[in-house]
């Protein structure tokens, strides 16, 4: 009876296990990538990429002249089309290559070209930066200045895949679209920027940015050479073996060192901006307060948090009281300001105000767009006067020559324009006569009269014509 029901049991167990390694099978089949790794052509294509000279360094310049301009015009669309052609992740995945299979020469050849590539980017962007004008919209630009955490994790997905896509022996869209991701581009075009203007807060915080994403993007090419088991570079003499063994462990180390700082501060400040807005929205925004803007700031030293609050004014103990419950939040090392900006009504008020003032400021631009309009339309007619006025005076030489055949008494004839007003919207045709002494008479009144109906009837188009004695 007991081994009857030991059957059924040790039946059970059996198809569980069966089971457990049917999945187990199914999924590393699913995720393996062993069988497509093609490690000859990798390390072909890798080298080759590596190289910065002739067409790849025109390719550069001519990629971050247009990132420049994306970036100028505050247009993601051409900062986008820029990386597509960059090729600056030859030399970047070369490192990691390079430390992955202990291939000295391919770190020095990869290093050497990866500041060749950085030096001509930089000075490429600062010849652009120095003579072009600049846009009034920053945030392109400004956005480049400071690496967050969610940025460092960006290069280091974006090395992964990569260096994937990398080791296949088939073409992808993969790489363009890692060239976007990880943005080496935008932070080099910045540093351009801030040499070319003078503000070292623009050149290092994008310098920064870029060797960030850099060293990330290596380190994911890293750990897939590692994975993929890429063979180690051969070395015939064992002592060169080691020392280059000793020499890329050291370089891994120093890089890695200031990578871990740099990525521990971005997450504490990632930390702090998280922990302070829910301290805020869960302790000071309420009914009867309400924080806007409030600044935040993040140090190493001392973290600021200072808010604006308008609602019921907080008294000093209210303040330190706030204060206290920053200790149940990752806030220990933050100073907070409170200040007291009103009642509510006071920023309804201002708001008023400002929309009152936005509001003005449009009906004046309409104004203004009406009233060029109409300074258009004005300057057409006038504009139209003019031309009628030019077309009678250029017919003025001829009608000296028929004048002095009809009437005797004139000597010469001349023009002038006058404007009428002010506005210099009504223009005259002033003839000025010049009436020969000897020949007047009795009838010298009826050829005033003459004169002037013929000249009429000569320039019926023109709106004024005024005749004037000079003698």
């Amino acid at each position: 009876m007991a081994d009857q029901e030991e059957e059924p049991k040790e039946e059970i167990k059996s198809n569980a296990s069966g089971l457990f390694r049917g999945i187990r099978n199914l999924i590393r089949e699913i995720f393996n990538i062993h069988d497509e790794v093609d490690r000859v052509g990798t390390a072909k294509t890798i080298r080759k990429d590596v190289v910065f000279k002739g067409f790849n360094i025109w390719i550069l310049i001519l990629s971050i002249l247009i990132c420049s301009i994306g970036l100028n015009l505050n247009s993601p669309a051409i900062i986008i089309g820029a990386m597509l052609i960059s090729p600056l992740m030859g030399p970047i995945t070369g490192i990691g290559f390079a430390v992955g299979t202990f291939d000295r020469d391919l770190l020095f050849l990869a290093l050497k070209n990866f500041f060749i590539a950085v030096i001509i980017s930089v000075l490429a962007s600062f010849v652009f930066f120095y003579f072009a004008p600049i846009g009034f919209d920053r945030s392109e630009l400004e956005s480049r200045i400071s690496p967050g955490v969610l940025d460092l994790f960006v290069a280091i997905f974006g090395g992964f895949a990569g260096i994937l896509a990398g080791t296949r022996g088939s073409k992808t869209n993969v790489i363009p679209g890692v060239a976007i991701a990880t943005a080496l581009m935008p932070p080099l075009c910045t540093a351009g920027y801030g040499l070319a203007n003078g503000d070292m807060t623009y050149f290092l915080g994008a310098s920064y940015l870029f060797f960030i994403n850099s060293v990330f993007i290596s380190l994911s090419a890293f750990l897939v050479v590692r994975y993929l088991r890429f063979p180690i570079a051969s070395y015939v003499n064992p002592k060169v073996r080691r020392r280059t063994k000793t020499l890329i462990v050291l370089f891994v180390i120093i890089v890695a060192i200031p990578s871990v700082i740099i990525y521990s501060k971005a997450l504490r400040e990632t930390i702090f901006n998280t922990e302070a807005r829910t301290f805020i929205n869960t302790h000071v925004n309420d009914s009867k307060h309400s924080a806007i803007n409030p600044q935040l700031s993040f140090s190493d030293t001392l973290n600021t948090i200072k808010l604006f609050v308008y609602g019921e004014a907080y008294s000093e103990e209210e303040k330190d009281s706030i204060a206290l419950l920053m200790q149940n939040y990752r806030l220990q090392n933050t100073r907070l300001e409170i200040h007291n900006m009103g009642t509510f009504d006071t920023y309804k008020s201002l708001a008023q105000q400002k929309d009152a003032i936005i509001g003005e400021t449009q009906l004046l631009s309409n104004q203004l767009s009406v009233e060029l309009v109409s300074k258009n339309i004005e300057n057409q007619s006038l504009n139209t006067r003019i031309e009628k006025v030019n077309q009678s005076c250029a017919a003025l030489n001829q009608l000296t020559k028929e004048a002095q055949l009809i009437f005797e008494s004139i000597e010469t004839l001349d023009y002038a324009i006058k404007p009428l007003d002010d506005s210099l919207h009504n223009m005259a045709l002033v003839i000025l006569v010049d009436w020969d002494v000897k020949q007047r008479g009795t009838n010298h009144e009826k050829d005033k009269q003459r004169l002037s109906d013929w000249i009429n009837l000569k320039f019926a188009s023109t709106d004024s014509i005024r005749l004037v004695d000079v003698h």
